[in-house]
């Protein structure tokens, strides 16, 4: 079987310092010439959503978690479940029939395995030792190296995801508690919020009151800076445009 052509990083680096007249044992202008092409390499990225950027995951949704009662008290971020919801961080927290705050949604902000956990700011409904609840993770993580979430497919109807903006999903979560399969999509927060270096949470409309699967394409992120023998996303047949567009 014939091994097919394949334009390494080293090789693209010693075309162009070749077309440049400049010795590839030159470790200055080497250096120079490495960081021009990985911002080629960047450039040519962020200009379109290439097929070869690419990728394919698979999220799946969480039932609701609704056993038992909670215990919370007005002003206070402490709630205790009286039975362990298990790990529910960025979960929502529905509290039915509240007197005080009526249609308020709460998130858990840090969890544990007990039945103690943290909201993300001090409760605003009426004191209670034993309210009705819902938990519903609304927020998923999304794969570590996504960078932008180009289509949502869910099983079951005819109709696609949409995929909507931030301030466009809001409107919907001040208004609908509505549950079911997801509908709506936004890519809206990090896992740390404002943290950069963690995943980013894609957050879906309705609530999903069951395990739903959903298939996701996106657009990954580049994996690294190109260096020796780091293999570029680029299709081999096209690699070439890195050499033309440094020496441009």
């Amino acid at each position: 079987m014939t091994t097919p052509a394949n334009l390494t990083y080293t090789s693209i680096e010693t075309r162009v310092m070749n077309q440049l007249r400049i010795p590839t044992s030159n470790a200055t202008e080497q250096a120079k010439i490495a960081a021009l092409i990985n911002e080629v390499y960047r450039d040519i990225y962020i200009k379109h959503d290439w097929w070869w950027a690419t990728k394919r995951s698979v999220v799946n949704t969480v039932a609701r978690i609704n056993a038992g009662t909670i215990s919370i008290v007005n002003t206070s971020t402490s709630v205790t479940f009286s039975t362990a919801p298990g790990l529910v961080t960025d979960y929502v927290l529905l509290i039915s029939g509240d007197s005080n705050d009526a249609g308020a949604v709460y998130r858990i902000g840090s969890t544990g395995t007990g039945t103690a956990q943290t909201l993300d700011a001090a409760m605003t409904g009426a004191t209670s030792t034993a309210a009705s609840y819902t938990l519903y993770q609304d927020a998923i993580r999304l794969p570590a190296d996504l960078g932008k979430l180009l289509q949502v497919k869910r099983y079951g109807e005819m109709l696609p995801v949409q995929l909507i903006g931030q301030e466009e999903m809001a409107r919907f979560k001040v208004s609908d508690q509505s549950v079911g399969k997801p509908e709506r999509v936004s890519v809206f927060d990090f896992a740390t919020t404002g943290d950069p270096t963690t995943q980013r949470l894609l957050q879906v409309h309705p609530y999903p009151d069951k395990t739903y699967r959903l298939e996701i394409l996106y657009k990954q992120q580049l994996n690294t800076e190109l260096s020796s023998t780091t293999q570029p996303f680029i299709p081999d047949e096209y690699r070439q445009i890195l050499i033309y567009g440094s020496l441009a």
